[in-house]
């Protein structure tokens, strides 16, 4: 029993140590604000899949098939949601580093999204009627649902790390006159900052790409 105890309480210690961490902390605020979502589309994919699919669910039997013509409805919401789960991450948990950071408006949210897309491809080659055509400034599905959320959040707290490192520096801070409104002052002041995170992260995919022929995306998942 005393072994018992002292298991439980190593385990109680070691998960209040982990839960201090402010990655974990920004990633389970991110998480708890993204819930509903996760929920709202899993229950468009429940009722998608037992009640309008014309072939397993409800709208298979011939009196209820009508139910088959509001299967875009959901698969709307599922889209809505599940299918851009990565990108609200990434935006949500940029806020919330920002914010144990020191930093409370919503820009590290929005800076950390734009440094993921900088590393993302965005050019797919598609097969149209047996040849090859290539289709650019797309994001294909794969980098907005979660099987890209691991980068993703890796992207996220290293980008807004970064840029609140920078935006600490006094040297690198646009100073305004004192009739500018303190909206457009914090503009400004975030501009240069801004501005080195996003090069230097896209940077950073490029000679990785050059390097290795991969991009970050096929390092980590393909790779692994």
């Amino acid at each position: 029993m005393a072994f018992q105890e002292k298991l439980i309480d190593a385990l109680g210690s070691f998960a209040t140590t982990f839960n201090s961490y402010r990655y974990i902390q920004a990633i389970k605020s991110a998480f708890i604000t993204l819930m509903p979502v996760i929920i709202v589309g899993a229950f468009s994919v429940l009722i998608s899949n037992m009640v309008l699919d014309p072939k397993n669910g409800l709208a298979s039997f011939q009196s209820l098939s009508f139910l088959a013509a509001l299967k875009p409805i959901t698969s709307a919401l599922n889209y809505a949601t599940l299918n851009f789960l990565n990108i609200g991450a990434v935006f949500l948990i940029g806020i919330e580093l920002g914010r144990i950071n020191g930093i409370k408006s919503l820009f590290p949210g929005l800076l950390a999204v734009i440094c993921f897309i900088c590393v993302t491809p965005t050019t797919v080659e598609m097969l149209v009627d047996g040849e090859m055509h290539v289709v650019k400034d797309v994001l294909l599905r794969q980098f907005s649902d979660t099987r890209s959320l691991f980068l993703g959040m890796f992207i996220a707290i290293l980008s807004v790390e970064i840029y609140c490192w920078l935006e600490n520096r006094k040297g690198l801070k646009i100073r305004m006159p004192d009739t500018v409104p303190p909206n457009g002052a914090a503009s400004f002041s975030a501009l240069i900052p801004a501005i080195i995170t996003t090069t230097a992260i896209a940077t950073f995919g490029f000679v990785f790409h050059q390097i290795t022929g991969m991009y970050l995306y096929d390092a980590v998942y393909q790779g692994a």
